[in-house]
C-alpha cells in the first residue's frame, strides 16, 4: 500500500466474518454494513459528499477483546447510503493464507474510519 493514499479500515468483531471471508478468498465480492454512529465523522462526510470512489483500498480488521488481526485487503466496488447505515460492497483482493501480516494499529474507537499512517 502506497504512502499518502487513504485506506479505509473496516473493523469486524463477529467470529464468523473472518471465517466467511477466508473461505471465499480473493476475487469474490462481499459486503459489510455499519450504522452511521460507528463511522468516523470525517469519513462519513466524505461518503455523503460522494468522495469515496470505487477502487478505494480497504483493510478489514478482526477485533476480539484486545487482539487485532488483519483479515483481508479489498477494493471498494460501491457503497449505498441508507441514511441510518452505510453498506459497502467490495471485491476481496487478499485473504489468508496468502495475506501477509501487517501492522494493525487499533483505531480511534470507530468501526469504519481512515487508517492511521504509521511511520517506519
Amino acid at each position: 500500500m502506497e504512502t499518502g493514499k487513504k485506506i479505509v479500515q473496516l473493523v469486524v468483531d463477529k467470529d464468523w466474518t473472518p471465517e466467511t471471508i477466508s473461505s471465499l478468498g480473493g476475487g469474490f465480492f462481499y459486503h459489510l454494513s455499519y450504522p452511521v454512529e460507528v463511522i468516523a465523522p470525517d469519513l462519513l462526510a466524505e461518503i455523503r459528499a460522494g468522495r469515496l470512489p470505487p477502487g478505494t483500498e480497504l483493510e478489514i480488521l478482526f477485533r476480539k477483546e484486545k487482539v487485532w488481526r488483519r483479515v483481508a485487503l479489498a477494493e471498494l466496488d460501491r457503497l449505498i447510503d441508507f441514511q441510518t447505515f452505510i453498506r459497502l460492497e467490495f471485491r476481496l483482493l487478499q485473504t489468508p493464507p496468502s495475506l501477509k501480516e501487517g501492522p494493525t494499529n487499533p483505531i480511534n474507537g470507530y468501526l469504519l474510519s481512515y487508517k492511521k499512517e504509521t511511520r517506519p
